[in-house]
């Protein structure tokens, strides 16, 4: 066993500080600002243990878990790329590998870390597919709680959002119902959610 280090341990912390800088377009409850990459991963793990738990799955909730919270930390460096920002799609793979690799060198210690991060981004298992699939219908969902606010504010056409969520959540079964059946409580009411 070795003894802790609180000179790196404070680095880490510095590191996971960062997080909460990196705002996404999603608004928080109150629509009075946008989340950051930290509030958003909590989120995350909560409703993927949430789902778990109560859809009886056969997942390694630890793995779950893992994954949930470093999904989106290369976005420390990389930052948050919006799905309809084209120009920033074209480098996000990119600058999110090259984040990636700042963070292992950044903190070569911290193995597991590292190894969570490239199994989530490879979706090595059906866990990061979870998570994964979940990551990108919990933004829809809660545009759809919040009455479309943060859709209409940033122009996305209901079209594009259905295609781009389908597209990326693909056959995982959890995540497809529940796009699927937001997209069905919306039903011709889309001009009420989205930009017509």
């Amino acid at each position: 066993m070795k003894n802790p280090d609180v000179a790196r341990t404070a680095a880490f912390i510095r590191l996971l500080h960062s997080l909460q800088s990196v705002e996404r377009v999603a608004a928080i409850s109150d629509l009075s600002r946008r989340e950051n990459d930290v509030e958003h991963s909590y989120f995350l793990v909560m409703v993927c243990w949430y789902l778990c738990d109560t859809l009886q799955l056969d997942y390694s909730k630890e793995k779950v878990f893992r994954y949930a919270l470093v999904h989106d930390l290369v976005e420390i460096y990389s930052g948050d790329t919006f799905f309809l920002d084209a120009k920033a799609q074209e480098t996000k793979k990119e600058r999110e590998e090259s984040a990636r690799v700042r963070i292992a060198n950044e903190f070569p210690e911290f193995k597991d870390l590292h190894a969570a991060i490239k199994a989530y981004e490879h979706r090595n298992d059906p866990e990061a597919g979870f998570v994964y699939a979940i990551d990108k219908v919990l933004p829809f969902l809660i545009n759809y709680m919040q009455g479309g606010y943060m859709w209409k504010e940033m122009g996305v056409a209901h079209e594009d959002d259905y295609a781009n969520k389908r597209e990326k959540i693909g056959e995982q079964k959890e995540a497809r119902e529940l796009l699927e059946q937001i997209i069905a409580l919306i039903g011709d009411d889309w001009g009420t959610y989205f930009v017509a």
